[in-house]
């Protein structure tokens, strides 16, 4: 989650300093690519977790 929100931070850094909408539409996708990507990780820890819990899945 750490490295996650490191580079977030970074892309908006670099969306701010830029002055090319082409290189601010980049930077604004990859957040969302990013976003994205946290969102199914989360999903797929609380699905492992909930398998793994279940007995009638043993």
């Amino acid at each position: 989650m750490a490295e996650q929100q490191w580079l977030i931070d970074q892309l908006r850094t670099l969306s701010d300093s830029s002055t090319r909408f082409k290189d601010r539409a980049l930077f604004y996708a990859a957040i969302q690519l990013v976003e994205e990507q946290q969102r199914r990780i989360e999903a797929a820890e609380g699905e492992i977790d909930g398998r793994s819990w279940n007995p009638s899945d043993w």
